[in-house]
């Protein structure tokens, strides 16, 4: 049963990516004007309620050590893209939509600024997306300047979270 349980999340996967390929080359993406946080949380949330139905966010630590993610908000193929500093309730707000659980109340819209050190607090949203969900993938990308990267995402009813891709120093590191 596991198998084909396995196997249909391989098929979701492989399906999303077609999706996506379909998307990307008529999607209309709109970069939002950087503004406070507060304002960017009631765009996104604004977005939501007006009938977005995927998001996808890509998990970041700034200088100062701050968690945020860069998000694109999808309707169709319309794509709103910020960027987002993060605190519990707004983290748990993003992860609620993703799972399509209803959404909690945000009244706080100042980033944590506690220092983090970026592994660490990466490692440690990779082993809540782990229990979150079993269906993942990973796409490997290659700069011109011939270094490759490979990103690991997280599939989830109403989109995906993605890890920053890590380099890849050696071809042969993809076999592990």
């Amino acid at each position: 049963m596991k198998n084909i349980n396995v196997t249909a999340a391989s098929q979701q996967v492989a399906g999303n990516r077609a999706e996506e390929q379909e998307e990307k080359t008529n999607l209309r993406v709109i970069k939002i004007k950087p503004a406070g946080n507060a304002k960017m949380f009631r765009t996104l949330a604004k977005a939501i309620a007006a009938g977005a139905t995927t998001l996808i966010v890509t998990t970041r630590v700034d200088v100062a050590g701050c968690g945020y993610v860069w998000f694109g908000i999808r309707k169709g193929y319309t794509e709103l893209d910020g960027k987002l500093l993060l605190n519990a309730q707004i983290w748990n707000y993003l992860l609620a939509f993703l799972m399509g659980n209803e959404l909690p109340e945000v009244t706080e819209f100042e980033p944590d600024r506690e220092i983090c050190c970026q592994s660490e607090w990466l490692a440690e949203v990779a082993a809540e997306m782990e229990k979150l969900t079993t269906i993942t993938s990973e796409e490997y990308n290659e700069s011109e300047e011939g270094i490759g990267y490979l990103a690991k995402k997280y599939h989830f009813p109403n989109g995906k979270v993605v890890m920053p891709a890590e380099a890849m120093e050696d071809i042969c590191d993809l076999l592990n």
